[in-house]
């Protein structure tokens, strides 16, 4: 986790100047994280195809004023070519980050024939939880309303995440697989379940309680920074361990889950506490589940890993990926290599 700790341990020398609010730490977390972040987004622009086209800043909701971006084939398919494609939740803790900063892989996935659809949403602690989901859901209507004009089929979407997104795309999958649990939520997901052919998940936090709970204490200021993100996201409920429960998603999956890819670096604490028992859960329920983990590898897979593409596992896992998007595509993707 070398950016995870790069950020966090700069974070406690500001921390020391006294600044103790949850906002104001929140600053100071999002601050290095955002640091840390745009070295990564540097490596993977460094080598991205440029023939893919980008479209920015595409409004999806006026208030607040929120967009997302779309990344698509160099080349339109014809009108009997609509493609499935990757709704990407960004990542940062949900304090931080951004609908560009992976913007390198994106366009590795829209060369590969896969659209991509980049989302923004509100922050904590400026936001809380469930602001962020219904947000997603707005983004997904606008998706779901306008996708032919961008070549995209809005029958077959599939939902990904990394690190905080993980977490927002696996509850939405969840409260949309589960009935009782929307409606406990007071949600109504504005796809139908059919839309959803999957779920891709990057060093995500799926068990809010243990994320709490496993935070590396031996590390002070990881164990610091984890429980300010969470009560930021939280609006101040971090002691109310039934409400953190209650919004976990690995206690509302059914066998109704969308299929799931994935995926953690074996140098992320997060793999062992959060990704394989979620992997667990999903295996007994049966739902279908692509599981790409690197346990004996001698390099050093941090958090986030998959979007170091100079490493031969991120590059193994990101073929991977496109494998479970054909796999898991209502049709086969034969137009991969159309003109």
């Amino acid at each position: 986790m070398k950016y995870l700790m790069l950020s966090l341990c700069m974070s406690l020398l500001l921390v020391l100047s006294g600044c103790q609010s949850t906002a104001g730490n929140s600053r100071i977390i999002a601050g290095a994280f955002n640091l840390t972040t745009q070295l990564q987004q540097k490596l993977m622009d460094r080598d991205a195809p440029q023939q893919v086209r980008v479209l920015e800043n595409i409004q999806y909701q006026q208030d607040p004023d929120l967009s997302l971006d779309v990344y698509l084939p160099a080349q339109t398919p014809d009108d009997t070519g609509l493609r499935p494609a990757v709704v990407w939740i960004h990542g940062g803790g949900w304090i931080s980050g951004s609908k560009a900063h992976a913007r390198g892989y994106f366009k590795r996935l829209a060369d590969a024939v896969y659209p991509v659809f980049s989302l923004q949403y509100q922050l904590a602690p400026a936001a809380t939880y469930p602001t962020q989901l219904h947000q997603i859901n707005q983004a997904l209507a606008y998706i779901q309303e306008h996708g032919a004009l961008f070549g995209v089929d809005a029958e077959q979407l599939f939902l990904a995440g990394d690190s905080a997104g993980a977490n927002l795309a696996s509850h939405y999958a969840a409260l949309l697989s589960n009935p009782e649990f929307a409606a406990h939520s007071e949600f109504v997901p504005v796809l139908a379940l059919t839309q959803l052919k999957g779920v891709i998940l990057h060093c995500g936090i799926y068990n809010l309680p243990y994320f709490i709970k496993t935070a590396p204490d031996e590390i002070k200021i990881v164990e610091w920074g984890i429980y300010n993100m969470v009560q930021a996201y939280t609006g101040d409920r971090k002691q109310d361990a039934e409400f953190l429960q209650q919004i976990s998603p690995i206690q509302h999956i059914t066998p109704a889950f969308p299929p799931v890819f994935l995926s953690g670096g074996n140098k992320d604490f997060l793999t062992d506490t959060q990704s394989l028992p979620l992997l667990e859960v999903l295996k007994q329920q049966q739902v279908p589940v692509k599981a790409v983990f690197y346990p004996d590898s001698k390099r050093w897979l941090i958090h986030e890993y998959q979007f170091l593409m100079h490493l031969p596992e991120s590059q193994q896992t990101f073929e991977q990926t496109l494998s479970f998007l054909t796999d898991y595509s209502k049709a086969d993707q034969t137009d991969r290599s159309a003109p």
